[in-house]
């Protein structure tokens, strides 16, 4: 197949697509009866029934279960008990057998007894047997569709990474051990997990949160850290052709196909970027759906993109077998993501936040072009666009490192109350470490005012950046500031002459006249000529710091009165290419002195300027 012209392949790939449409649509099931549950209190020891997953493919596949204990629950890092059980099981067949044992992407898979739904499959035992598991009860699942949604004013921002303790009613022998006590853990923390003689050790059965495309190893550990999630990957999807293939042929598949069993993805951001996680769907009312049995991020009341899914392979490990797939098309929203698993709506999407980003790269000459959807969802929002942003830029510049960039940021956003708003700036930056993560604060610092403003509750709705960058280190320093005029007065003028070095070239001076305010006092004042970065340590942010000088003059300073006027205020503050000249009371830098009506004035540059310079003034009697 590799040696055939395009054409050739093009109509191979048409053949084989149409007949795998054929294939599928005959393969949608009809609508079914409800289906029954399986009441917990009626469970036993020793029952046997069925799991239904897919581990290659849309093939929902049976595997034979054994229940082998039911526990009930408790956190261990709270005194806190929870109302609720957990059902350990054994789990068989040649899926299994295929599949290594549970494997992460499993989370969710149906478990029936006697054709009545028990639950869904939940997590496996780390580093052990991997035939042996747990399942989240379906009575307990199906609670979740009593929360609010973010539509009917729900909270976000529940806690993380519990750890949970279940507790056998009997002890179960499982190879040489007697086992009485499990610990379930999300996949961050189940690696450090040390358990007793008596307990065994859980792992969550979610696939890695996979991340398509650009530079593997940064991206990774950010969303790592970010999410508190070990279990992330990044890969490389846009040169491949087979992923391609499969976007546009799965896009006509009928939301009916998804039946438990299904495997479905759970998506951050769409497009040229991918940020996924793959489960399984374990029970489907109409058009509402229960899977995982455990939760994503756990974050509450959510809007999140429900897709499909496709497995491309289930690969055994020690740790714990894990499937690799691919999101498909997309199916609906999931609105909740609750400790028990999660719950979606098939046929209702969520609303979408595109952005678009448009990088220049000067030195090598090359222009590329990224474009992506993140999810309208305050409580990941930031955390996803600050890892896609600088996933795209350094994938864009082929590189890490220092940089001069000039960034242009256009942004929609819109109120609760129905206002839209529009703005945009421009802004020149450099640093001498890593250019691309000083870009990525400063727009997620945007962001975070706007979804932080106490005046509205606002929400992006657009985000075009376009970026110019290049190796070289364009910065200006203020070297030296010269008052010309021996002697001033109220209502006068001050001339000023400021020596300026650009870097590694040669020094220039720069003429200034400032008008002095009529009717000021006879105390000294001190003329302070700076840079927003006073220094080029400044030029480099911590990423985890929003008290930067940088941003001195972007938080609202008490001057605005409502969002418009706060963005407002924003978008015209003095920028990083700016030499700032105040004036204030000697000792008392809060007393400003107004020129023309303002609290400094700018004389723009086309460097980033650096450096500050303190004159002390005495005014005449005249």
């Amino acid at each position: 197949m590799e040696f055939l012209l395009q054409k050739d392949k093009i109509a191979v790939r048409l053949i084989g697509i149409f007949c795998a449409i054929l294939i599928i649509w005959s393969a949608i099931p009809a609508n079914s009866a409800e289906v029954a549950l399986f009441p917990l209190k009626e469970l036993q020891i020793g029952m046997k029934g069925y799991g239904k997953t897919v581990i290659s493919g849309r093939k929902i596949e049976k595997f034979d279960v054994e229940v082998l204990g039911i526990c009930s629950n408790n956190k261990i890092n709270e005194n806190t008990l929870i109302d609720g059980k957990s059902i350990l099981v054994k789990v068989s067949g040649d899926v299994i057998k295929r599949a290594g044992g549970i494997a992460a992407g499993m989370s969710g898979s149906p478990v029936y007894i006697d054709n009545k739904l028990v639950g869904g499959i939940s997590s496996g035992w780390l580093m052990t047997d991997h035939t042996v598991g747990l399942v989240t009860p379906i009575e307990e699942m199906i609670e979740i569709w009593n929360y609010p949604s973010l539509s009917n004013k729900a909270k976000t921002g529940l806690k993380t990474g519990c750890l949970q303790k279940h507790y056998l009613k009997e002890p179960v022998r499982i190879g040489l051990k007697t086992i009485d006590t499990i610990i379930e853990a999300p996949y961050s923390l189940a690696s450090s997990v040390v358990p007793n003689s008596n307990e065994m050790v859980f792992s969550q059965a979610a696939t890695e949160i996979k991340i398509d495309d650009v530079n593997k190893s940064r991206i990774s550990e950010s969303i790592k850290a970010r999410l508190n999630r070990k279990n992330v990957i990044v890969t490389d999807s846009q040169s491949n052709d087979s992923q391609n293939d499969l976007n546009g042929y799965f896009a006509i598949i009928s939301p009916d196909y998804y039946e438990p069993g299904s495997s479905i993805g759970i998506q951050l951001a769409r497009g040229d970027i991918n940020v996924t996680t793959i489960g399984t769907l374990t029970h489907r009312d109409g058009n509402r759906i229960l899977g995982l049995s455990h939760s994503f991020l756990k974050k509450g009341a959510v809007s999140f993109l429900l897709t499909g899914a496709y497995i491309h392979h289930s690969f055994g490990s020690v740790q714990m077998p894990f499937k690799i797939g691919a999101p498909t098309e997309m199916l609906g929203t999931v609105e909740q993501d609750r400790e028990k698993g999660i719950s979606a709506v098939i046929g209702k999407l969520p609303p979408m936040i595109p952005v678009k980003i448009d990088v220049t790269d000067k030195t090598l000459g090359t222009e590329k072009s990224i474009n992506y959807q993140i999810v309208r969802d305050i409580s990941v929002l930031n955390t996803v666009l600050d890892t896609t942003i600088m996933q795209a830029l350094e994938g864009a510049i082929d590189r890490e490192g220092p940089g001069t960039a000039l960034m242009s940021i256009s942004m929609d956003c819109s109120s609760k109350k129905g206002e839209n708003f529009n703005f945009r700036r421009e802004n020149l930056f450099y640093s001498k470490t890593d250019i691309c993560q000083v870009l990525t604060n400063e727009v997620t610092s945007l962001v975070d005012m706007i979804s932080e403003s106490e005046y509205d509750e606002v929400m992006p709705t657009r985000i075009l950046l376009k970026v110019e960058i290049e190796n070289k280190r364009r910065t200006l320093t203020i070297e030296k500031v010269e008052v010309k005029n021996s002697s001033v007065s109220s209502g006068g003028v001050l001339d000023v002459e400021v020596t300026l070095k650009p870097y590694r070239e040669p020094k220039f001076i720069r003429k200034v006249k400032l008008p002095i305010p009529q009717d000021i006092g006879k105390e000294n004042l001190t003329l302070s000529v700076f840079g927003l970065n006073m220094k080029v340590e400044d030029l480099d942010i911590p990423s985890d710091s929003k008290d930067n000088k940088s941003n001195a003059f972007k938080a609202d300073d008490g001057s605005a009165s409502d969002f418009s006027s706060l963005i407002r205020n924003w978008a015209s503050s003095p920028k990083n290419s700016d030499i700032l000249f105040q004036i204030t009371v000697e000792g008392d830098d809060n007393k400003k002195l107004k020129m023309n009506n303002k609290d400094y004035e700018i004389q723009p540059t086309n460097l980033v300027v650096t450096g500050r310079v303190d004159t002390t003034l005495t005014l005449s009697e005249e």
